[in-house]
């Protein structure tokens, strides 16, 4: 039996027109994620789909002030699909769209610098976990943007790509984390999106931290350099974390003592499980570690089925069974992609040249 591998998009010219071909190549995935949320939503959030979509609305003028060339992508991915736009931004405004406190949703991210590499190269890895709903409405898009470097990243359904590799050599791979400071603002998404589009590092930092935003994820950068950073960002505050051994890894809860903080109180197991296991096996590869060796750390099954290569478990609610819904591998000095659909022991890697 074959294994599955994960399907790739490609998009170009200005917002609006990425946005539409995303819109029209991904139509089934977005019409399937759309119909999910409609049932998700009031079980997951307490709220009304349309109290949702009001409650979003709130998020846009953030959005149009921040990055209205972002905002004006997801307008042609709602035309492109044939759906409306507020339904598009609602998704794309989903962990920002309520205060109330729902399981830890995972995320593993590992990046080292050359001098650990076999081959010298800078490697950042991340698995994606979600709800294992969306498993069906992953893809890849490679975009020519008229106005930002090429990218080359991973989404599902009508987001926005916010994790993956440009072309000036910068990554970004993003960790839900869980402060009690959310607010409306600018949805954290764009955010990411925005280190897409940036040239240099320090724009890529500079991107994770606008002024107004409604709450952060923890972004791991890299760039082809092995310059390494830790964004742990909230809504109202931020700490940066240089990986001045040459390695860095990630999960979903705050290690910065300022981030601590404002951190919603709880034990996040499974996510110092994950970051503990994850800093054992890239420890022990230190000096050798190639795309092939952070493959298999991405399979890892301690702790399973909340482990790294996580595995939804039918005895929770269906809007929080969890599973890696896709694995990465980015070469920043090469350029290349290894992703792999989830879980990545289910997968194949597939190499994509930038």
């Amino acid at each position: 039996m074959s294994l599955r591998t994960l399907p790739i998009l490609e998009i170009k010219g200005t917002p609006i027109e990425r946005g539409r071909q995303q819109g029209e190549g991904a139509c089934p995935q977005i019409l399937r994620a759309i119909e999910h949320y409609r049932e998700i939503i009031p079980k997951a959030l307490n709220i009304s789909w349309l109290e949702a979509i009001r409650e979003a609305r709130k998020f846009l003028p953030y959005g149009e002030e921040a990055f209205p060339q972002f905002v004006e992508e997801i307008r042609g991915i709602a035309e492109g699909a044939g759906v409306p736009f507020h339904e598009v931004w609602t998704l794309n405004c989903y962990e920002g769209l309520t205060e109330v406190r729902q399981q830890v949703w995972g995320c593993t991210c590992l990046a080292v610098r050359g001098e650990h590499t076999a081959a010298g190269h800078v490697l950042l890895a991340h698995n994606e976990d979600w709800n294992s709903i969306d498993r069906d409405d992953v893809y890849l898009v490679r975009a020519a943007p008229d106005d930002g470097p090429p990218f080359i990243g991973i989404t599902y359904g009508p987001l926005l790509v916010n994790i993956g590799l440009n072309a000036e050599g910068i990554a970004v791979a993003i960790n839900s984390v869980y402060p009690t400071d959310g607010r409306v603002g600018v949805p954290r998404i764009l955010c990411s999106r925005a280190v897409l589009d940036a040239r240099t590092i320090g724009e890529a930092i500079r991107a994770c931290v606008p002024k107004l935003r409604a709450g952060g994820y923890s972004y791991l950068l890299a760039d082809h350099h092995g310059e390494l950073y830790c964004i742990e960002t909230s809504a109202t505050t931020h700490d940066i974390q240089y990986g001045e051994a040459g390695w860095l890894v990630h999960t979903n809860h705050y290690l910065s003592l300022r981030m601590q903080a404002v951190e919603e109180p709880g034990t996040y197991s499974s996510s110092h499980v994950r970051l503990n296991r994850a800093r054992r096996l890239l420890g022990a590869q230190l000096g050798n570690v190639t795309a092939a060796s952070l493959q298999s750390v991405l399979r890892d099954h301690v702790n399973y089925p909340n482990s790294i290569c996580m595995h939804e478990d039918p005895d929770d609610p269906l809007y929080e069974r969890e599973a890696t819904l896709a694995s990465l591998v980015m070469d920043l000095t090469d350029g290349i992609m290894w992703a792999a659909p989830g879980p990545p022991c289910q997968g194949e890697y597939t190499a994509h040249q930038l």
